[in-house]
């Protein structure tokens, strides 16, 4: 299976370079290009690529702003940056591009992006099933965000709805046998790769938001520090 990419660089000597170094890349395809902001975010809400790669100066709508709408609605497909501009690089950061690569793009920084993109893909996304009154729920590792306890049941959170499973949160821990999944209190499992921010709530307690969703966690202050080295790993 090949990583579908969306590329969008108004430039037509620089966007054919870029396409002519990606179709010589294996495991990828470039199934679009695009020359302005406003058709790329309609390419993308179209396709759900990937992969968008983006230049940041661009006529209709630049970079940042269609990456903006993007990851409004698709949390899940990655975000690189090529660009001329430096000052860019903390909106790239609290959009969270995959990468930030500066023109005249150096073609060996962006081989290893594909390749660090390609293993990350190349994971085996486990398929989980969920007990519910009408039968068996099956979400994928990708689509699952988080699981909450529920009197002696559980919500399960994910990409499309949420729902309540029959299962306890300790019956669903021991299924969720998954690096990505991390227990940030007594009420709560998150996907490690789907939060957002993490805000101090009391002494004891922090509050997780999730990538282009309103659900919120717990995390315990005592779990903190273990949550931010499980986030490192994963980032890895």
């Amino acid at each position: 299976m090949k990583l579908r990419i969306v590329l969008a660089e108004d430039n037509e000597l620089l966007r054919k370079s870029l396409m002519k170094k990606l179709s010589i890349m294996e495991g990828i395809e470039v199934v679009y290009f695009s020359e302005d902001g406003e058709d790329f975010v309609k390419a993308v809400r179209k396709i759900k690529p990937d992969i968008a790669i983006t230049d940041i100066d661009m006529p209709k709508m630049n970079g940042i702003e269609a990456a903006k709408k993007i990851r409004e609605e698709l949390s899940d497909t990655e975000i690189i940056f090529i660009t001329s501009y430096s000052e860019y690089i903390k909106e790239a950061v609290e959009l969270y591009a995959f990468d930030y690569i500066e023109k005249p793009i150096n073609i060996l920084r962006l081989e290893a992006t594909i390749e660090r993109l390609k293993r990350k893909y190349d994971k085996v996304e486990s398929i989980f099933q969920f007990k519910t009154e009408e039968g068996l729920e099956c979400v994928s590792t990708k689509d699952l965000y988080l699981v909450e306890a529920f009197q002696k049941k559980t919500i399960i959170y994910t990409l499309n709805n949420k729902f309540i499973s029959q299962q306890s949160l300790k019956e669903v821990d021991k299924m969720l046998n998954n690096e990505k999944f991390f227990k940030t209190s007594r009420s709560y499992i998150v996907n490690i790769e789907k939060i957002a921010e993490i805000h101090s709530m009391s002494r004891t307690s922090c509050e997780l938001s999730f990538k282009g969703k309103g659900y919120k966690a717990q995390l315990t202050k005592k779990n903190f520090e273990e949550l931010r080295k499980r986030i490192k790993e994963i980032s890895r």
